[in-house]
């Protein structure tokens, strides 16, 4: 039987960082795990526990969901992976790829525990439901980037060298089955976004059967399952809120279009650097917002150019004027004296839109559409503020001084930053996870686009129902509605570049749609074919297993095609 070395089984115990509005977490070795988890203030931190693992699996780098798309490329600041960037450099020593798998099995490690103390004394079944649920999204994780991965069910009681590797069809199905009976169990309909729901449950069951759906395993019940559960997931509410200031805005990450969410505040941070998040500073600024030593009023970062937007993404987000999202996505506007190196990037957050026509504006990056017409109605706003500012287009500087265009990535602000993940809270540090902010893992306006694909699924193309969803989304952003003839996958894949640029998701929404190759390599001018394509001209579709678990396993399986 093909067996699989799991890193996380060689330790007994492990070391988890507080998660936010809960209970502190703690763990004990095996030797006194048995009493310590009988008493309920105990079992209680070991669910609190399992919630922190998600701080651990999403709150570090993010080249696993993002890199190697086609809506980012690398910026001059590198990837811990740069294979993951490019493919072509990608092998099963690859850092990133090996932590990612280690991290999330030891999330695993930590739920199973949680499952096997509620079991074994009896505990709030809503409680162990929670557990379930977190373990089995850890799971749809694995599945989609290694494809055959091993099942570890059961909690460890001493080190393990090797679990049966499972194929992807079974796989599968454990997830199925598991969020499935964690919906039996008597949680709230609507939560808060840090806790599991049944909405939230059903967000990512419909994604699973939707994404099933695509696979030559797929049941022939998948999509008509993912709608149903995309309909409890959305529960009749509409996409009300306002995209940037309500649901993106910092300080309005509880709201209510959020079903899921990894939670975190300052107060639960172990310092002011560490235990946060990193999203901010893949996309945006490096440095925070809350240290204005420097000299600035609000705050003078540096932008981190690790991911670059692609010149599709801008495209994409500006083929309709009236699509607010263009400028909710990007920092159009860097305030602050042409003299110096510095900008005052937060003074965006902190004073209202009339006041911030009064600064001086440093940078302004015209939308990628845009006309000299345009640019010159945007200075006539205020001239003596912004006569002087450097105008630097897609394609370089107004100036002349560098031919930089947005794509190269080559120099700071050499591109307009996306701002939906900005924190003003967040300490100045270079690299360091010191956001505050939350991270959203299921959001209202993708469960609307986990319907409408899952209704082109099942009617095909032009289907009026996810017409009707695709329009909730884009009504939302004031974007002109569609026709039912522009109801396809690739516009589905469109307007979730739009809708949800940096979430986390769109490596996962290539590889599901079979689109990964096509638009990498139509849309990323870093990637090639030939750097998709690996060992014996197979492309790099799944990751690699790492290295080290198949070295130490007692039958290693097959490395995955293209390794």
């Amino acid at each position: 039987m093909k067996k699989i070395f799991l890193f996380l089984l060689i330790s007994a115990s492990l070391s988890l960082p507080a998660c936010s509005d809960f209970l502190a977490e703690d763990n004990r070795t095996k030797s006194v795990a048995d009493e310590y988890y009988q008493k309920t203030e105990s079992y209680n931190a070991l669910v609190n526990a399992c919630y922190a693992t998600l701080r651990d699996v999403f709150g570090g780098n993010c080249e696993m969901f993002c890199a190697g798309t086609d809506i980012f490329l690398v910026g001059n600041r590198g990837l811990v992976s740069q294979g993951l960037g490019n493919y072509r450099g990608l092998t099963p020593t690859d850092v990133s790829v090996e932590n990612f798998y280690k991290t999330i099995y030891t999330a695993i490690k930590t739920c199973n525990d949680g499952i096997y103390y509620g079991e074994l004394y009896n505990y709030d079944a809503k409680l162990i439901a929670e557990v379930r649920f977190i373990r089995a999204m850890y799971y749809f994780h694995l599945v989609q980037q290694f494809g055959n991965i091993a099942l570890v069910k059961k909690n460890a009681t001493e080190p393990i060298m090797a679990y049966p590797f499972s194929d992807a069809k079974d796989v599968y199905k454990f997830i199925v089955d598991e969020m499935k009976a964690a919906l039996g169990a008597d949680l709230p309909v609507t939560t808060d976004n840090g806790r599991v729901s049944k909405r939230a449950i059903n967000h990512f069951l419909a994604k699973v059967y939707l994404t099933r759906s695509y696979e030559s395993y797929a049941e022939s019940s998948d999509a008509t399952d993912a709608i149903a559960c995309a309909n409890a997931a959305i529960n009749d509410q509409r996409l009300t809120l306002d995209y940037e200031t309500e649901v993106f805005w910092p300080g309005q990450e509880k709201n209510e279009e959020v079903l899921f969410a990894v939670q975190i505040s300052a107060a639960t941070m172990p310092n002011n650097v560490e235990g946060g998040s990193l999203q901010y500073a893949y996309f945006g600024p490096y440095l925070g917002g809350s240290d204005a030593s420097v000299g600035m009023t609000y705050g003078s970062p540096y932008q981190n150019n690790n991911l670059i937007p692609s010149f599709q993404l801008h495209r994409w987000l500006a083929e309709d004027n009236n699509d607010k999202r263009y400028a909710a996505t990007f920092m159009q506007e860097l305030y602050g004296p042409q003299d110096g190196a510095k900008n005052d990037y937060f003074a965006y957050f902190a004073l209202p839109a009339e006041e911030r026509k009064d600064l001086d504006v440093k940078v302004y990056y015209p939308k990628i559409t845009a006309t000299q017409a345009d640019v010159d109605s945007w200075i006539a706003i205020n001239q003596a503020k912004r006569n002087n500012t450097l105008i630097w287009w897609a394609n370089g500087r107004a100036d002349g001084l560098a031919s930089t265009d947005w794509e190269s990535g080559n120099t700071d602000r050499c591109a307009p930053a996306i701002k939906k993940f900005s924190d003003p809270q967040a300490a100045f540090k270079e690299g360091a996870r010191a956001s505050t902010r939350d991270i959203f893992l299921a959001r209202l306006a993708e469960t609307y686009l986990i319907r409408a694909e899952a209704y082109i699924k099942k009617e095909g193309a032009a289907s009026t129902s996810a017409v009707s969803d695709i329009n909730e989304v884009r009504g939302r952003a004031g974007a002109t509605p569609i026709a039912a003839t522009d109801a396809t996958v690739d516009f589905i894949l469109a307007e979730r570049a739009r809708e949800l640029a940096g979430e986390y998701l769109r490596w996962y929404d290539l590889k599901r749609t079979g689109k990964l190759v096509e638009y990498v390599t139509r849309y990323n001018k870093q990637v090639t074919d030939a750097d998709m394509k690996g060992k014996n001209g197979e492309y790099k579709i799944l990751r690699p297993i790492p290295a080290q678990a198949l070295e130490l396993s007692v039958d290693p399986p097959a490395q995955n095609p293209g390794y």
